[in-house]
């Protein structure tokens, strides 16, 4: 790839052509992209796949934009949001340290004459994300059409599905919202990795369509809403497939929201290409996927088996307590990464129509065979299908045979 220069709050950054702003900036060891909306708390990425807050920024003139979903290109302008002050020194923190057990601001000064109105004045305009464009966007188009079968996401169960069908002569459109298809897959590196490249290798020559930084936005009746950078589509198709995957396990505890700490996931993601997210970075094991195995296997971070109860810092995390099989232990560290198990992505499938059903990890999609209604499957760990190579190829094939036969 070849190099191009963004700016991040008037700052000059390199980063490779079309790759995450987000990543960039990580690997350029800016990690707190961004301030929570009410206590101005430091914010890092912790998914880098468009589900949490720590990568928001304003984009050119565009504000709250997660920047885990926008490419590097020459002269792009970044800029920090919600600060007074800087990004590292936001005066409006002190917030925070005012108010450690929270603030209700509706009903801080609540029935103190004049005071109340103030209060309320100055919450709105500390309080919130970016601000407004200067400009108004020139609405873009929409429009109806037909297609034959649409995969909504494109980790391994869609490229594998939508291989399976475009094998039997369906014409398939797979769409995510992502830079570039894989999924879950794509944050493996090495043996790892490789076990999952017959995925690839047969999307690839499939001759499905593929259409990246493209949403589903939901099901009206038989139609689906995508919005892509064209314009908004409204699609009747013969077959949609639904594999949203799922979404990475976040723990409840103390310090969760540090600079540093992020899913396992999220930091194999990472290392498949060149980036690591600190210099001491500790893998808490707490009952998920291969993620955080396969990144201590390409790297030297520490493994540790347990639940993390604390994690201790300022701008970034600097320390974790995890509960292990000998107690409460403390572990230095910049970077966290947590592997606990990941939630289905059930909600596309239920506004489909499909049953959920609760376990632990999270609510489950029930379908019919990979049936959810007439025209609509769903696959993948969204419906509880295991992250393994074999089951989901097992899987695809039979969906494919019956939205063919």
């Amino acid at each position: 790839m070849s190099s191009v220069t963004i700016t991040f709050d008037g700052e000059e950054v390199v980063c490779e052509r079309g790759e995450p702003v987000a990543a960039a900036l990580v690997r350029a060891g800016k990690i707190a992209i961004a301030r929570s909306a009410k206590f101005h708390r430091p914010r890092g990425p912790s998914c880098l796949r468009g589900a949490c807050d720590g990568c928001l920024a304003r984009v050119g003139d565009a504000p709250n934009v997660m920047t885990c979903l926008v490419p590097a290109e020459e002269g792009l302008v970044v800029t920090s949001q919600n600060t007074l002050g800087s990004r590292q020194i936001d005066l409006l923190r002190v917030t925070d340290w005012f108010f450690p057990q929270g603030m209700n601001h509706h009903e801080l000064f609540a029935g103190v004459p004049g005071l109340q109105q103030v209060m309320q004045i100055f919450a709105r305009r500390v309080a919130g994300l970016g601000k407004l464009p200067s400009e108004v966007t020139e609405p873009r188009r929409a429009r109806r059409r037909d297609a034959d079968v649409v995969v909504v996401g494109a980790g391994a169960s869609g490229m594998t599905i939508a291989a399976a069908l475009a094998k039997r002569g369906r014409s398939v459109e797979l769409v995510d919202d992502a830079l570039a298809l894989g999924g879950a897959s794509s944050a493996l590196v090495g043996d790892d990795a490789r076990a999952w490249s017959g995925v690839r290798d047969a999307f690839a020559g499939s001759g499905a369509t593929l259409r990246l930084r493209t949403t589903a936005g939901g099901f009206y009746g038989d139609d689906l809403l995508v919005v892509g950078d064209e314009g908004a589509e409204v699609l009747s198709a013969r077959a949609f497939v639904l594999a949203p995957g799922a979404h990475d396990g976040v723990l409840a505890f103390e310090g969760n929201d540090l600079p540093g700490v992020m899913s396992a996931r999220a930091a194999g993601w990472l290392l498949a290409r060149g980036i690591v997210p600190g210099e001491e970075v500790v893998v808490a094991l707490a009952g998920g996927g291969p993620f955080g195995e396969a990144y201590a296997r390409a790297s030297e971070a520490k493994i540790v088996r347990g639940v993390p109860k604390r994690a201790r810092g300022t701008s970034r995390v600097k320390e974790v307590i995890v509960e292990t099989d000998r107690g409460e232990e403390a572990f230095d560290c910049d970077a966290l990464l947590v592997d606990a198990p990941r939630a289905p992505a059930y909600e596309l499938c239920a506004q489909a129509g499909a049953t959920l059903v609760h376990e632990p990890r999270g609510f489950v999609a029930r379908t019919d065979g990979g049936k959810v209604r007439a025209g609509v499957y769903a696959i993948g760990e969204a419906v509880g299908t295991p992250f393994d190579v074999a089951r989901i190829v097992e899987e695809a094939d039979a969906v494919a045979r019956a939205i063919c036969s």
